[in-house]
């Protein structure tokens, strides 16, 4: 601590470093008073895990006996304050120490140890992304986005916004109506996982119309037997096939995933519903 004898002169400045009391010259210019030192700094070596546990060993002895400790480190340290920081110091470097561990134990790999595991898609190669869907647009864009995804994934995840609870072998209208959702064609409230809900409010609710198969667009909704299945309008392809999108049961255990579809539409019992 410095100390002012009241004139505008060099005056001595005592502190401690290391525990060795030390002096330095220092110029007064009343009320403040400036010291000049020098400062000399090298370069460190990486922490490492043995580190970390060193110094967690050496906050423990210091917080088991802080009064005696605390009061060794200098009359201008406050022994109060050390005490109150001590339990944060080391149950930081504990953490630090821990997270070091499990990062060498698995290695980096995350399919392996302590690490969170992969999502792993039970339909198809393409698995599809967590992107975030943009709400508005065509509903065979959505859908499409999520092509190879199963059923039990999208819902898992809520790429879009399907009920939970409901078979995984009957998930198309489940599936539909979320993509209609989704792209700002029905409201939040018609989502259904009956078909034949979801037609009877298109029709009749919402001012869809049925339009011959020589109309039908992309995006439009395909209904099967009245109540039995349904999928959206991908396109209709060179032939005049009309290739469909939707959640079919195609995988090996007979549950549903999101693939398209060029023989369901091509039936006599089905209606294509346009906005």
């Amino acid at each position: 601590m410095c100390a002012a004898d009241g004139s505008q002169r060099s005056v001595g400045c005592s502190y401690f470093h290391q525990g060795k009391a030390m002096t330095s010259s220092a110029t007064s210019y009343l009320p403040a008073t400036y010291i000049r030192t020098t400062e000399v700094f090298q370069p460190t070596a990486s922490s490492s895990q043995a580190d970390f546990a060193k110094w967690e060993n050496e906050w423990k002895q210091i917080d088991s006996s802080s009064g005696a400790n605390a009061s060794s480190a200098g009359s201008s340290l406050n022994s109060g304050l050390i005490s109150a920081l001590l339990p944060i110091l080391s149950a930081l470097i504990s953490w630090i120490s821990e997270a070091m561990s499990s990062a060498g134990g698995s290695g980096g790999d995350t399919s392996g140890g302590n690490g969170m595991q992969p999502v792993n898609y039970s339909a198809g190669n393409n698995g599809g992304s967590h992107a975030p869907i943009a709400p508005g647009g065509n509903p065979a864009d959505i859908a499409e986005k999520l092509e190879g995804r199963s059923a039990d994934s999208i819902v898992a995840h809520q790429d879009v916004k399907m009920d939970h609870g409901i078979s995984d072998h009957e998930d198309c209208a489940n599936f539909a109506s979320a993509v209609l959702v989704k792209a700002g064609l029905i409201p939040a409230s018609q989502h259904t996982t009956s078909v034949a809900t979801l037609r009877n409010e298109l029709l009749h609710k919402d001012g869809w119309h049925e339009v011959s198969k020589s109309h039908a667009k992309r995006g439009d909704v395909c209904i099967v037997g009245g109540d039995q299945h349904v999928e959206i309008v991908d396109h209709v392809d060179k032939n005049g096939n009309i290739v469909l999108i939707g959640s079919n049961n195609v995988l090996r255990d007979g549950s549903q995933a999101v693939c398209k579809d060029s023989s369901t539409c091509n039936r006599r019992s089905v209606e294509i519903l346009s906005a």
